[in-house]
């Protein structure tokens, strides 16, 4: 056992045994007074000096304080619903506050306190907190409060049932278990880390941002690569596109797939980037990185995987061709690369990207999957236009075309 993990374990119990001393109503630990953010950010600080046992503790009591915080703000939201005012409102927060300030102020002067607060609603509620108001008001407030430092008051909804959802959830601190996971990670200690990235994971619906879940996928990923565990990574890589697809409002689907091959395979990747445009989005990666575990391995997964990152990246390329040119239309992949070579950003967009890299892999993936002839057109295009290697492999493929084909799969991915 590492000292980290020392540290970690020892902690772990200062912890259990302070949650056990708030039950008693005995005074907290010292450090319970500051949020649970900034102790987030105090651990990821720690992280970045190597201060790997710190950086533990850190974590360890961001997720105390916020599990002892939103737990305690989910008995006073209780106790604030259970009231006079909050029974004669709807679904409305702002029904609500304005219940109770009716109950505590004047109306005159509950006007002046709404009209010197501005548009901001946290100058507000810091402002009525101030004044001499009731209990179950004050509870509302605090919750309310405590609820912003991670949500925003527009993503509420105006809808008191979303903020007790959010109370709810926000009990879980899936950045603070992500980030112990990478301390694990560093450490070597693999099934911890593992552990520490399933279960942040699975607290995905509490995440401050929630397009942080494909962080920890990518994460979990690089762990079996690590480990080189090559079914688990390929299982991991696959929950990327599985969960986005969920969340997308257009489901790449397999009916979407069956159209999308069969553009390819029989009129080409001229005419299948006249059809379809992809949003460039988080399983970029996912789809770039499959292709070619898939086409080492000599799967026709590749192609659909190749495709859509290729086809990801350049349909970003011709937004931003588009944003120059108005009238810009695709005509085909080598006038594309043209008019892209003309302007700066795309041309720079497209080399970070490394387009040619995708292109490739595309064309290895149309052969294998039997569609040659429309593999050679994309090859020529890079034998005519791309740098070393790609340039040069592209040609190999004209005059060698099965040398498209790996012939045998690595040890990992």
């Amino acid at each position: 056992m590492t000292r980290t993990l020392r540290i970690a374990i020892l902690f772990a119990l200062i912890v259990t045994s302070s949650d056990r001393i708030h039950a008693q109503n005995v005074l907290p630990m010292p450090w319970e007074g500051q949020p649970a953010w900034l102790n987030l950010e105090k651990g990821k600080l720690a992280y970045e000096r190597k201060d790997f046992g710190g950086a533990l503790v850190s974590f360890d009591r961001a997720i105390s304080s916020r599990r002892l915080a939103f737990t305690a703000a989910a008995e006073r939201l209780a106790f604030a619903l259970d009231t006079k005012a909050a029974r004669s409102t709807g679904d409305s927060l702002s029904d609500l506050l304005s219940a109770f300030a009716a109950e505590d102020f004047l109306q005159n002067d509950y006007r002046r306190i709404v009209s010197n607060s501005g548009a901001s609603i946290k100058t507000l509620l810091l402002a009525l907190k101030a004044e001499r108001i009731s209990d179950s008001h004050r509870s509302f407030i605090d919750v309310l409060l405590l609820v912003l430092d991670y949500r925003s008051y527009s993503g509420l909804g105006d809808s008191i049932k979303a903020l007790g959802d959010a109370v709810r959830l926000l009990v879980s601190y899936p950045e603070a278990e992500f980030w112990k996971g990478k301390v694990f990670f560093i450490e070597g200690e693999f099934a911890l880390a593992e552990k520490q990235f399933e279960r942040a994971f699975d607290m995905r619906e509490s995440l401050d941002v929630a397009s942080e879940r494909y962080t920890i996928l990518y994460q979990l990923a690089d762990l079996y690569e690590a480990k080189s565990n090559v079914a688990d990574w390929e299982r991991t890589m696959n929950r990327i596109l599985d969960d986005e697809n969920i969340g997308q409002a257009t489901l790449i689907d397999e009916a979407l797939r069956k159209a999308m091959r069969n553009t390819l395979t029989s009129t080409g990747f001229d005419r299948f980037m006249t059809l379809y445009r992809l949003p460039l989005s988080f399983s970029f990666k996912a789809n770039a990185e499959l292709a070619e575990f898939y086409l080492d391995r000599g799967r026709t997964q590749a192609l659909i995987s190749a495709a859509v990152a290729v086809n990801m990246v350049l349909s970003r390329a011709i937004e931003l061709l588009k944003a120059w040119s108005g009238d810009y239309v695709w005509v085909g992949l080598d006038d594309f690369l043209a008019k892209a070579r003309s302007r700066r950003e795309v041309s720079d967009y497209l080399e970070l990207q490394d387009i040619e890299r995708l292109l490739l892999v595309l064309a290895d993936s149309m052969y294998v999957a039997n569609a040659r002839e429309q593999a050679k057109l994309v090859w020529r295009t890079l034998a005519k236009s791309a740098r070393i290697p790609y340039g040069p492999e592209a040609t190999r493929r004209l005059t060698d075309p099965d040398s498209a084909v790996r012939r045998s799969p690595p040890a990992g991915p």
